[in-house]
C-alpha cells in the first residue's frame, strides 16, 4: 500500500494528534515504572558471567533436557535460552555474577557437554567470559555512551532550529529508546552491549527522520505564509510520507533478514533495532509534529495577550 501514496495525499495526522500523544504517554509511563520494578535482564555483558551459545544437530534435544544436564555442574544462576527453531537446536547457556573461577566453571559445562552427548551431535559457537568487575564498568560505559549521544543531539536541534521545533525533537529523541527499554523489560530479552549499539542506532535513525519532516515544515511554512499552522502541518507531513515509509520500509526489511538469519550473536542488536525503526518512523510523524504544532498555537497565545494587554 505504500507504494500506491500519491503526491498529493492529505491525511489529516493532526487531527488525531491527541490519540497519538495519549498514546505514547500511556506506553512511555509504563516503560518508566517497568524499568524500576522490574528492571532489566541484563546480559553478562553488564553483569558479568559466562555466555555460552551451543548448537545441536538432534532435534530431539530440548531445554529442559539440557538444563537437567547443566542442572549436574550445580550452578546457582543459570539461564537457557533457545533461538533457534529450524533443522537444528541452538540455545544460549548463560550464567551471571559468579565470584568462583569463571574459566573452570567453562572447563566443567564443556566437560558435561561431552559427557553427555556425542562429540558430532553439537557445536559450542560462542563462549564469552566476562568478570564481573568488568561488567560493572561495561555496563557504566554503556550508560554514558547513551547519555553523551543524547546530549550532543539536544545541541545540535538547539542549534539548528528554534524553541518551536526543538522541543518536538527532544521529546522524540527520548519517546524512542524509553519505549525500546519497557519492551525489552517486559518480555525479559536480554539487554546486552549491542542492544546499547542498536538505541545509538535508533536515536541517530529518529533524529533524522524527524528533521526531514521539520526542514519540509519549514519550507511550506515560507512557501504559504497567513496559511494556518495547522494545515500548514499536515502539509508537510503528507509531503514526506512517500519518502518516510519507503526509507523505513527498506531499512526494516535489512533488519529483518539480521533478526532471522543473524542468529544468538545478532538477536538482540536486530530485536531493538526493528522496534526503533517502528517507533521512530511513528514518533516524528505522530509525535515531533504535533508538538510543533502546539509550540506555534502557544507562542500565538502569548502573542495575542501581550498585544491585548498593550492596548489597555
Amino acid at each position: 500500500m505504500f507504494l500506491l501514496i500519491k503526491p498529493h495525499t492529505n491525511f489529516d495526522f493532526m487531527g488525531t494528534r491527541y490519540i497519538w500523544i495519549t498514546v505514547s504517554a500511556i506506553l512511555i509511563l509504563t516503560s518508566i515504572i517497568l524499568f524500576f520494578t522490574k528492571g532489566l535482564n541484563y546480559g553478562v555483558d553488564f553483569t558479568g558471567g559466562i555466555e555460552m551459545s551451543v548448537k545441536f544437530n538432534d532435534p530431539a534435544v530440548d531445554s529442559q533436557r539440557l538444563r537437567t544436564v547443566m542442572n549436574e555442574v550445580k550452578i546457582e544462576d543459570l539461564q537457557i535460552q533457545k533461538f533457534s527453531d529450524s533443522k537444528y537446536n541452538e540455545y544460549l547457556i548463560r550464567v551471571k555474577g559468579i565470584n568462583e573461577s569463571l574459566g573452570q566453571l567453562t572447563k566443567d559445562i564443556e566437560t558435561k557437554l561431552a559427557e553427555r552427548f556425542e562429540k558430532d551431535s553439537y557445536e559450542v559457537r560462542k563462549v564469552d567470559i566476562i568478570g564481573p568487575k568488568v561488567g560493572k564498568e561495561l555496563k557504566l560505559s554503556g550508560i554514558y555512551s547513551l547519555i553523551y549521544a543524547m546530549l550532543g543531539i539536544f545541541i545540535y536541534i538547539a542549534i539548528r532550529f528554534d524553541y518551536k521545533f526543538s522541543t518536538g525533537a527532544i521529546v522524540a529523541l527520548v519517546h524512542d529508546p524509553l519505549i525500546i527499554i519497557g519492551v525489552f523489560s517486559i518480555t525479559g530479552y536480554q539487554f546486552t552491549l549491542t542492544t546499547v549499539a542498536a538505541l545509538l542506532t535508533v536515536i541517530g535513525y529518529s533524529t533524522n527522520d524527524t528533521i526531514v519532516v521539520y526542514d519540509r515544515i519549514r519550507e511550506t511554512m515560507r512557501m504559504q505564509k497567513g496559511t494556518p499552522y495547522y494545515n500548514i502541518i499536515n502539509r508537510a507531513v503528507n509531503d514526506t510520507l512517500s519518502r518516510t515509509i519507503l526509507t523505513s520500509v527498506v531499512t526494516m526489511l535489512v533488519v529483518i533478514m539480521l533478526l532471522i538469519f543473524g542468529g544468538s550473536t545478532l538477536w538482540d542488536f536486530s530485536l531493538a533495532l526493528t522496534i526503533g525503526i517502528v517507533v521512530g518512523t511513528y514518533s516524528s510523524i505522530f509525535i515531533a509534529s504535533p508538538i510543533v504544532l502546539y509550540m506555534e498555537n502557544l507562542a500565538e497565545k502569548k502573542a495575542t495577550v501581550k498585544a491585548t494587554q498593550a492596548t489597555k
